[in-house]
């Protein structure tokens, strides 16, 4: 693909991301108490058409409210539009209230068991979201907020963690203290260190890691199905959030089971497929995408170069990138298995390794994902291309694209949300 000058795709991909951006805004719809949510469509078909499933979203980030609040920020961050920016706040203004009841009451807070440590959906989600809205908001009293939250990570709720893994369990936790950590170094507000939560919930992810029928040790994130590989679900996400971590505090124990997982995925690794299998299909399934594909194992292995700088993880990263470049345009657009996922991989390992070849491909994936939404008329954000079906959500919808549309247009301007940097 002949690229166009990088000032006109810029603002090809800004013009792009102001529609979406109007088209989520527009969306909103007013809650009994003066606030604002949204509703989004089902996953798939169950008995009627999937844009008739619809329901309101959660509060989290990754098809919920902080999730389009931190889209909205953003857009205000990168135009100076305060327009922008004042939408990004009321959007998150409930989450902040109830999460404001929620710390004022310690006992409620440790009634709410269906609030897990999640990166994605969860308490690292709000974490994560916080912070970042506040920053790129300029809005301190949020990013206070932010640093509030970790006292809900006690030992009780570290235990009962079942998932481990990114977007559920403990390995977004530790992602999103991470980047709180990296904000404002040392305690959080009950004077807890922050790494030492963080580390907290490490032990409770090496505690759990298990050895299936002889496998390398490895983690059961979802019940009812196999030990799963790729970064959301999987032993990559977990063995990302463990090496992180590890660059900060050094532990050995980090290594030895980031080093346990990463030997559990290359079970999963088919030299044929240039792809990682997916386990819980029952038909052999090699995915490309962020979530439990190839652009995901690449992005899981970026900080193994440093912990093992071995040839095999530079080869792994390789073949994770080149499939992610070269796989043809999937059914769906969006971040978590879709298009805009990949190229968001293919941009942050550019950042990452220095290869501006990278960064070239990521733009040539979001100009012929776009191509194909304009030729189409319409996004698709659902494996069933309904016309007129509209996610206004981050991972699975258009917050998440036009999020990845806005580093593309300017680089090194936004983190990447995919590893909650």
């Amino acid at each position: 693909m002949s690229l166009p000058a990088q000032d006109d795709m810029a603002h090809r991909f800004l013009a792009t991301v102001k529609d979406l951006g109007e088209r989520v805004w527009e969306r909103h719809v007013p809650t009994p108490d003066g606030q604002v949510t949204w509703l989004r469509p089902g996953s798939e078909p169950r008995g009627e058409p999937v844009d008739l499933q619809k329901r309101v979203v959660d509060p989290f980030l990754y098809d919920g409210t902080a999730g389009i609040a931190l889209f909205l920020a953003a857009l205000g961050h990168a135009t100076g539009d305060a327009v922008w920016r004042e939408r990004g706040l009321q959007a998150i203004s409930p989450v902040r209230l109830k999460m404001r009841e929620v710390a004022a009451d310690p006992a409620r807070a440790t009634r709410l068991d269906r609030l897990g440590l999640g990166g994605m959906i969860g308490l690292g989600s709000l974490i994560y979201s916080f912070l970042r809205i506040g920053e790129l908001a300029g809005e301190p009293r949020l990013v206070e907020e932010a640093h509030s939250l970790p006292a809900l990570i006690t030992p009780e709720r570290i235990a009962a963690d079942g998932s481990c893994d990114v977007l559920y369990g403990g390995a977004g936790a530790i992602l999103a203290l991470l980047a709180l950590h990296r904000s404002a170094p040392g305690a959080g507000c009950d004077g807890v260190a922050l790494l030492e939560t963080a580390s907290a919930c490490a032990r409770h992810l090496l505690s759990r890691q298990q050895f299936f029928s002889g496998s390398p040790g490895t983690w059961q994130s979802l019940p009812g199905l196999p030990p799963l590989g790729g970064f959301s679900h999987g032993a990559a996400g977990i063995c990302h959030a463990l090496l992180r971590l590890w660059k900060e505090t050094g532990e050995p124990r980090l290594l030895a089971g980031a080093r346990e997982g990463l030997a559990f995925e290359r079970t999963l690794y088919s030299a044929e497929h240039k792809g990682w299998r997916d386990p819980k299909s029952t038909e052999p399934r090699y995915a490309a995408g962020w979530c439990l594909g190839a652009a995901g194992q690449a992005l899981a292995r970026l900080p193994a170069l440093e912990a093992f700088g071995v040839s095999e993880i530079r080869e792994e990263i390789t073949h994770g990138l080149a499939t992610a470049r070269s796989a043809p345009l999937e059914p769906v657009d969006h971040l978590c298995c879709g298009n805009l996922g990949r190229a968001e991989v293919l941009l942050r390992a550019s950042e990452a390794l220095g290869d501006a070849k990278l960064q070239t491909a990521a733009e040539e994936l979001a100009l012929s994902t776009l191509a194909r939404a304009e030729q189409a008329g319409a996004w698709r954000w659902r494996f069933d291309p309904r016309p007129g079906l509209f996610d206004p959500t981050f991972f699975t919808g258009a917050s998440g694209a036009g999020y990845t549309l806005l580093r593309l247009a300017s680089p090194r301007s936004l983190p990447c949300v995919l590893t909650l940097d």
